[in-house]
């Protein structure tokens, strides 16, 4: 037995006679592994499996978490396609040390960890026969414990699955999108942790909108940063719910940081493409001033509906040619008006480079200016961790409802006591809200009223006199 490369591609032949002609060869070549069910080259007779789950089973010999549905996910990115990104491991908790808090989100705690072992680094070499694994060892990693995750369905693994589909994926690029090494488990809650790499936006929200990927969480708290040989290179991560633009669902509840959220989002509107442009806009803003939007105000009811009536932050004049106008593009209040990712990287990008080429390739500094006044604690209502705010944006709706309803009654009213010189007065159609189900018909009412007499004192009292009304 010996490899040969034909196509660059490595397969074995079995030479198991002389005489055996090419056809033969290729249909004992090709058969359906038993581990994986994939028809591939097969690698090893006595096991009837290919090359990658020959190494996997043979060399890797890969821990198990003991969780079907953990162990199931982890398998299938090993041996699912021969490609050297998106593969994981499931790694036992003692293989990390230092051990370190660093901060808590709505969903998840955050930690950070030198892993002893490390991460393999030849998963391109996996299918050669003279694989040897070789690791990246004491690397400093990212421990991500997801809350009350003990007992974790396949849904709940949706952030590794869209890691995974993004990676595995030819046609895009990854370079701005944070890695995901495998999961290890919390050994006294047992709940689980996703490994990731210690840590531009803009690339990676581009990457993953070509998949048809909706973020639907996208804030600044998901932008890791690293040091490259050009300055701090940003990556974009937590794709904990992001989910596919084409898939249909009926969750109707909403998660998020309320100044990120897009207006229609606020609304109750189901997320889109447009919705992750509007949360990249306010990141542009933070990314300006050094605030974070809204830091002076409570995260409440009022706030929700303000953003939907067209509240925005603060506008900064003293910034790059052009960010401006990006930015408010990417934040206007009609979804359809909003640029795409692949529109907002570019225009970046060109941004980016008349700055540099302007200012000699002195490093970006945080604008300061006077136009947002001094720098001040946020609001203790304040709230920049994701929760669950389905009961603020339905109750924001029905006030801002009730609201509209209120103001259209005061113009009525006022239209009918200051027009003093129509004794019959017609009312406007009330015009059915966009935001409820408000509606009347058309209806006119002929009020015959004499002014005159209404004004005229009567003994110095009220005017009790009973109107006609002919409607």
């Amino acid at each position: 037995m010996f490899l040969c490369r034909r196509n660059n591609l490595f397969f074995k032949e079995f030479l198991l006679s002389d005489s055996m002609s090419l056809s033969q060869l290729e249909q004992a070549v090709y058969r359906k592994c038993k581990e994986c069910n994939k028809t591939r080259r097969i690698f090893d007779v006595e096991y009837q499996i290919c090359f990658l789950c020959y190494n996997l089973k043979i060399i890797l010999k890969p821990e198990q978490s003991g969780n079907k549905v953990i162990d199931n996910f982890i398998r299938y990115t090993q041996i699912n396609k021969a490609i050297t990104k998106g593969k994981m491991e499931f790694v036992p908790y003692d293989q990390f040390k230092n051990i370190e808090f660093i901060a808590e989100g709505g969903f998840s705690k955050v930690y950070k960890a030198t892993w002893v072992n490390g991460p393999i680094n030849n998963w391109g070499e996996v299918n050669q026969n003279s694989w040897k694994i070789t690791r990246d060892r004491n690397l400093t990693v990212v421990l991500k414990k997801l809350n009350n995750s003990k007992n974790i369905t396949s849904k709940e693994l949706n952030e590794l699955q869209i890691f995974y589909q993004i990676y595995s994926d030819k046609k895009i690029g990854h370079g701005n999108i944070a890695e995901y090494f495998g999961i290890t488990q919390d050994p006294i809650t047992k709940d689980i942790m996703i490994i990731m790499t210690y840590y531009s936006e803009a690339r990676g929200l581009y990457d993953i909108h070509k998949l048809d990927i909706i973020h639907r969480d996208l804030h600044s708290g998901n932008i890791f940063f690293r040091k490259g040989s050009d300055g701090e290179i940003s990556f974009l991560g937590d794709l904990g719910i992001s989910k596919s633009a084409t898939e249909s669902t009926n969750d109707n509840e909403n998660y998020g940081i309320i100044p990120y959220m897009a207006p229609e989002i606020l609304q109750g509107q189901k997320y889109t493409k447009a919705s992750d442009i509007y949360s990249f806009g306010m990141i542009m803003w933070e990314s300006m001033t050094g605030r974070r939007p809204f830091w002076d105000q409570n995260h409440d009811i009022e706030l929700i509906i303000d953003i939907y009536d067209g509240l925005r932050p603060q506008i900064v004049t003293n910034a790059p040619d052009g960010y401006i106008e990006l930015m408010k593009e990417c934040w206007h209040s009609d979804p359809n008006k909003r640029p795409t990712a692949k529109d907002v990287y570019y225009k970046i990008n060109k941004i980016y480079d008349e700055e540099k080429a302007r200012t000699n390739n002195n490093p970006t500094k945080i604008i300061k200016s006077s136009d947002i006044g001094p720098v001040t604690t946020n609001h203790s209502g304040a709230i920049y961790k994701s929760r669950l705010i389905s009961g603020m944006i339905n109750s924001a709706m029905s006030i801002r409802s009730s609201r509209s309803v209120s103001e259209t009654d005061k113009r009525k009213f006022a239209n009918l006591i200051n027009d003093d010189n129509d004794q019959s007065i017609k009312t406007k159609k009330l015009r059915e809200n966009e935001f409820n189900d408000y509606l009347t018909n058309e209806i006119e009412l002929d009020i015959n009223v004499d002014y005159n007499k209404l004004h005229e004192p009567q003994n110095k009292g009220y005017v009790t006199k009973e109107l006609e009304f002919d409607i």
